[in-house]
C-alpha cells in the first residue's frame, strides 16, 4: 500500500495555529522528523516515507488542511507527474490517436487539464521526481515500446503544433483586446475566417469587443479561434459551456471536421450526450479531487460512459463510486391530493424590454414536482425564472403566483406539520457575481440561510457531504474555484425552507460527477421538502435525470420568446428536440440519453415516426 500525503496551500496556516500535526504526530514523539514545519513557515511537510496513515495530524488540524490516502502500491509505478511535495499526483496519461477523437471525462481536480497540459508541451512530465525537471530524452526513453512515445518524439524536435482551446473563456477578454474579426483574422493560418465567421454564429458580433461578450459568444468565439490555426492537434477543454443543445451539436459537428488521418483531437467534455456523439474513445478520470487522479486506460465510447454511470471500472477492478446512475422515467404521484391538487399555481406572465418579448402560458407545480426548462440561449428562460422567483416585475401578468395550500413537509423527527399560506421561494440565479466578492466563509453563509442546517444529519448526508463542503467551511467564498462557487450556491439555494426552488444552470463550472451529485440532491432534497423545483440546464442528461415535467421555450432569440405550460417529459422533450432537429435513444443498459447520429438509421426512423425521444 502506498501512501498519499496532502497539505493544502491555501488552508495550511502555521503561523495561525499551534502546530498540532506537529505537536500529537506519533512519529515526531519519537524523534523523527515526520511532519516539519519548514523555515519560510508557509505550510508544513509531511514525510510520506516515515507517515504511518494513523491519522492524528488530520483530526488536529485546525483548518483541515491535511489528508491522508492509502492507494494501490501497482499505482506508485505509474505516476505521470507531481506538482511537489505533499502536492497532486497525477497516474498515466491518456493516449492520442490520429483520426480519432479521444474524450476526457472525470471529476475536476482530477488531472484533465494537467494531462492536456502535459501533452501540449507546456511543461513536461517529472514521473515523481519533482526536485528536477526531466530531459526529453528521458521522457521519450520512459515511453519506449509506448504510443506515446511516437507523440513526444516530435513534440520535443519542435515538429509538432498544438492549438489549445483552455477552459476558462471568460478570462479572454483579460488576454485578448479589440473587436472578434481583429482576432481571428490576426490568427488565421488555415485561411479559413469567412466560413468560421458564418460556421460558428459570428456575424451578429463580428464588430464587437471581446468584453462586451457573453459566455456563449466568448465559448464560439475560443472554439473558432482554435479552429482556424493550422496545427497537428487540437485540444478542446469544455468546449460545450454556456452553450445551448443546438449550438453544442453544431459545435460537435464542426470539431469532428478536423478529424482526419494525421490529426489528433483531444476533448474535454462533461456533458455525457455530447461526449457520446462527439468521441471515438474515452478515458476516465478517478481519484480524490486536488490529491491525485489516475487515468484509465482507453475504452470505447458506450463502455467508458456506461462504467463512468455505474461507477466500477471492471478492468481495473475499482469501484469510485458506491451506487450505479440509473435513468428510469419518472412520473408524479396519482395521489389526488398531490396529482390533481397543485401546491403552487402561476398566471400567465409576460415581460417586454421592447426589442425582447417573452410570454409564458399559465401553469400549476406539485409537491415533489421538478420541472425542467429547455430552449435556446437568449430566448427568456432566465427572465422567466426572474419573474417566477419574484425579482422580476412582469409587464403583463394575469393572475398571482401563489401557494394553493400549506405544504406539508416531515421534520427531522418525522412528525408531521403545516405551514402558512404564504410562498416562499429560494432562487440560485445564473450568474455569481455577488457570491463572488462575498467575504463570508461558507459556513458562515449556510447558517444565514438557515441557522440550522448545520446540526441536521439529513443535511450533512444529503448536501453538504456530497457537495464535498465538509472540507471547505471555513474557506471564504471569494476565493473558491468555478466548481466549488457554484456547489456552494446550490447548496445556499437548497438549504433555505422553501415552497418552491428555482435553480437556474446548476451544471456550469462542475464536473460530470458533480452533475450527478447535484441532481440527486436537489431531487431529494426537493421531495424531504415536500416542495416544487425549477431548473433551467442545458444538459440533456442532467434533465432527463432530474425532471419529471418539462417547460420548452420556442421563439427566435434575442427577439422574442414563448413558454409552455408544463409538458410530460415525452411531449416536452419531443417538441424541443424536434425544433433542434435532433432525436434522442435510450443506452439499453442504463437508460440514459443518447444522440443519435444525423441521417443514421435511427435518426431517420424516429423522425418519421414523430418519437424525437425515445425512452424505455
Amino acid at each position: 500500500m502506498t501512501r498519499l500525503a496532502i497539505v493544502n496551500k491555501d488552508t495550511c496556516k502555521p503561523q495561525d495555529c499551534s502546530q498540532e500535526c506537529v505537536k500529537y504526530c506519533p512519529i515526531n514523539r519519537t524523534g523523527k522528523d515526520c511532519i516539519v514545519i519548514p523555515d519560510d513557515g508557509k505550510f508544513a511537510h509531511i514525510s510520506e516515507v516515515l507517515c504511518n496513515g494513523c491519522g492524528i495530524c488530520v483530526k488536529k488540524c485546525p483548518f483541515e488542511a491535511i489528508r491522508i490516502i492509502n492507494l494501490p502500491e501497482d499505482l506508485d509505478s505509474q505516476i505521470t507527474h507531481r506538482y511537489g511535495p505533499n502536492q497532486f499526483k497525477l497516474h498515466r496519461l491518456p493516449v492520442p490517436k490520429k483520426g480519432r477523437i479521444v474524450g476526457l471525462v472525470g471529476q475536476n481536480g482530477a488531472g484533465k487539464s494537467t494531462s492536456l497540459n502535459i501533452l501540449a508541451g507546456q511543461f513536461k512530465p517529472n514521473f515523481g521526481e519533482f526536485e528536477k525537471e526531466p530531459t526529453w530524452d528521458e521522457v521519450i526513453s520512459h515511453y519506449k515500446g509506448n504510443e506515446l512515445q511516437n507523440f513526444f518524439r516530435p513534440l520535443a524536435e519542435g515538429n509538432f503544433k498544438v492549438a489549445y482551446k483552455p477552459q476558462n473563456v471568460e478570462k479572454l477578454p483579460l488576454i485578448a483586446k479589440g473587436k472578434v474579426k481583429d482576432l481571428i483574422l490576426k490568427i488565421d493560418e488555415r485561411g479559413v475566417a469567412e466560413e468560421v465567421k458564418k460556421d460558428f454564429s459570428l456575424d451578429k458580433i463580428w464588430d464587437r469587443t471581446l468584453d462586451k461578450l457573453s459566455g456563449g459568444e466568448l465559448q464560439r468565439l475560443a472554439i473558432a479561434a482554435t479552429f482556424v490555426r493550422k496545427a497537428d492537434a487540437y485540444f478542446f477543454d469544455e468546449p460545450s459551456s454556456f452553450l445551448d443543445i443546438k449550438e453544442r451539436m453544431k459545435v460537435s459537428n464542426l470539431i469532428r471536421e478536423l478529424v482526419d488521418e494525421e490529426t489528433v483531437v483531444i476533448v474535454v467534455e462533461h456533458d455525457l450526450a455530447i461526449l457520446d456523439y462527439l468521441s471515438d474513445s474515452v478515458h476516465l478520470y478517478y481519484g480524490e479531487a486536488g490529491a491525485y487522479g489516475v487515468v484509465t486506460f482507453p475504452m470505447s465510447v458506450r463502455e467508458g460512459i456506461n462504467a463512468f454511470l455505474d461507477g466500477y471500472i471492471p478492468s481495473e477492478n475499482m469501484r469510485f463510486r458506491p451506487t450505479p446512475i440509473t435513468f428510469q422515467k419518472t412520473q408524479l404521484s396519482n395521489r389526488d391530493d398531490e396529482r390533481y391538487n397543485p401546491l403552487i399555481s402561476y398566471g400567465y406572465l409576460m415581460k417586454d424590454y421592447g426589442s425582447f418579448k417573452v410570454e409564458a402560458d399559465k401553469g400549476d407545480l406539485y409537491q415533489g414536482d421538478i420541472v425542467g426548462i429547455l430552449g435556446a440561449n437568449g430566448i427568456g428562460k432566465s427572465t422567466f425564472a426572474e419573474m417566477i422567483a419574484g425579482n422580476l416585475e412582469p409587464t403583463e401578468m394575469d393572475g398571482e403566483i401563489k401557494l394553493n395550500r400549506p405544504r406539508i413537509y416531515f421534520d427531522d423527527e418525522d412528525e408531521e406539520d403545516e405551514e402558512d399560506l404564504v410562498l416562499e421561494i429560494s432562487y440560485k440565479p445564473q450568474y455569481l457575481e455577488e457570491l463572488t466578492n462575498s467575504t463570508q466563509t461558507i459556513e458562515q453563509a449556510l447558517m444565514a440561510a438557515n441557522p440550522s442546517i448545520l446540526a441536521s444529519s439529513f443535511f450533512k448526508t444529503e448536501l453538504l457531504n456530497p457537495f464535498g463542503l465538509e472540507h471547505l467551511m471555513k474557506r471564504e467564498i471569494s476565493t473558491l474555484s468555478g466548481g466549488e462557487l457554484q456547489r456552494v450556491a446550490i447548496a445556499l439555494c437548497l438549504a433555505k425552507e422553501a415552497d418552491l426552488y428555482v435553480i437556474d444552470e446548476p451544471s456550469a463550472y462542475i464536473s460530470a460527477e458533480d452533475r450527478v451529485v447535484v441532481a440527486k440532491s436537489i431531487r431529494r432534497l426537493i421531495n424531504h421538502r415536500k416542495a416544487a423545483g425549477i431548473v433551467i440546464e442545458h444538459d440533456m442528461m442532467l434533465q432527463a435525470y432530474i425532471s419529471d415535467r418539462i417547460i420548452h421555450f420556442d421563439g427566435e432569440p434575442g427577439v422574442y420568446g414563448r413558454a409552455t405550460k408544463p409538458l410530460s417529459v415525452q411531449e416536452g422533450m419531443n417538441s424541443f428536440l424536434k425544433e433542434q432537429n435532433i432525436t434522442f435513444r435510450a443506452d439499453k443498459q442504463t437508460g440514459r440519453p443518447r444522440v443519435n447520429k444525423l441521417n443514421s438509421k435511427l435518426d431517420k426512423e424516429q423522425k418519421s415516426s414523430g418519437n424525437y425521444y425515445m425512452m424505455r
